[in-house]
């Protein structure tokens, strides 16, 4: 018995509720690709892997605006320092930091409440490291311990 094709609705979020997130945001800015990054990993880390089960489609949503403010960001540039007399600016990005690089991917995490996000960028780590995950059992094989009070 195979389990059932889910179907990908398209994106949860809209170019408004990313604004909302991140009001830095022009309205003439182009965020398609950020929603459409943004979509592409809750659809895959999140809902196809079936971790985020119990996420209605409002929580999906906010996640999906947060990380869409986090790719804008990324694709535009972290300003990390600005001057006026000399008028500079600074930009930084950190390569092994994925969504710990902003503040924005950090709330889409913490709105993951269950951890799906945590775990992928837990298993790109260990990927990049060549390193498996392994499976640590334990088997107790003494008598239980009588209770105190």
């Amino acid at each position: 018995m195979s389990s059932p094709v889910l179907l990908d609705p398209g994106p949860y979020t809209t170019p408004e509720q990313v604004r909302q997130v991140n009001p830095a945001i022009q309205e003439d800015e182009n965020l398609s690709m950020s929603i459409f990054s943004a979509h592409a990993l809750v659809w895959n880390a999140i809902v196809a892997k079936g971790c985020g089960a119990n996420y209605s489609a409002g929580q999906l949503a906010l996640i999906e605006a947060w990380l869409a403010a986090h790719f804008h960001q990324v694709q535009t540039g972290i300003i990390t320092s600005e001057s006026a007399g000399g008028a500079s600016q600074s930009f930084s990005i950190v390569q092994e930091a994925y969504l710990m690089n902003t503040l924005f991917g950090q709330q889409a995490m913490l709105l993951d409440t269950n951890g799906c996000l945590a775990t992928l960028m837990a298993e790109i780590d260990e990927a990049k490291q060549g390193k498996k995950r392994k499976k640590v059992s334990l088997t107790w094989l003494g008598v239980s311990c009588p209770r105190r009070r």
